[in-house]
């Protein structure tokens, strides 16, 4: 299985972009990153994070520790700021277009267009640090505009920190070409169509050993998940990747 490496952007001493209310790039960066994680693990793929705490780190050691981990590709998190509270769009941005990167970069754009709903600000070039100096393809998705208030009110909630993982989840999933999964263990049972549906709808899914266990309690973690992908389906999200 591929190896990805996860940035979430800013940390520590640096908190990024800050909305009106006090809402901090560094904190949706994380939370979206560490959701990231978990749904890419959950699909069997390694996962290698330039930080999961709120900590300074530097540019240079996010692009080493990628390089001396042979990552196979970089995502990098951020959102945007302007002047105005107008811009609201997403954009990706990617080194220099004809490569992996761009491949990457359109899957996971649009489908974090889709989960949004927000003006697609479309796939973009930049020299940023992190695309520069990583080996692997890289790209920079930034997440909306922390100085839109309506925007960055969104951005606030776990629910749409959820889609917004679930997004670039889903564009991943395209380009590596990972598959749904069919659990082993729900054929014949009375709940059969049930499961299938909500499996369908993207809000629960099978565990990685390939069961989904119907008559065993479900942890509170589980609960959780659960509801978010519901929250983050109620938010037409078109994935239905397992993970």
């Amino acid at each position: 299985m591929p190896k990805v490496g996860i940035d979430p952007g800013h940390g520590g001493s640096d908190p990024g972009a800050v909305a009106a209310g006090g809402l901090q790039e560094k904190a949706v960066t994380l939370a979206v990153g560490l959701a990231l994680q978990q749904l890419l693990q959950g699909a069997g793929i390694v996962v290698v994070m330039s930080r999961t705490v709120d900590q300074d780190v530097f540019l240079a050691d996010r692009a080493a520790l990628f390089n001396r981990e042979k990552v196979d590709l970089v995502i990098s998190l951020h959102v945007n700021s302007a002047g105005t509270p107008d811009p609201n769009y997403v954009s990706t941005f990617i080194l220099a277009p004809g490569g992996q990167a761009e491949k990457i970069a359109r899957l996971i754009q649009a489908e974090v267009v889709a989960a949004t709903g927000w003006p697609d600000g479309g796939v973009r070039q930049a020299n940023f640090y992190i695309l520069r100096e990583t080996d692997a393809p890289a790209v920079l998705v930034e997440m909306g505009f922390l100085s839109n208030p309506e925007t960055a009110a969104k951005l606030a909630t776990p629910a749409v920190q959820q889609a917004l993982a679930r997004a670039i989840f889903c564009g991943l999933a395209a380009y590596l070409g990972l598959k749904p999964s069919e659990p082993r263990d729900i054929q014949g049972h009375w709940a059969e169509a049930a499961i299938r549906q909500v499996m369908a709808a993207g809000i629960m899914s099978g565990y990685p050993d390939g069961t989904f266990r119907p008559d065993q309690n479900a942890t509170r973690a589980e609960v959780a998940t659960a509801l978010a992908n519901l929250l983050a389906r109620l938010n037409l999200i078109p994935c239905n990747f397992s993970f």
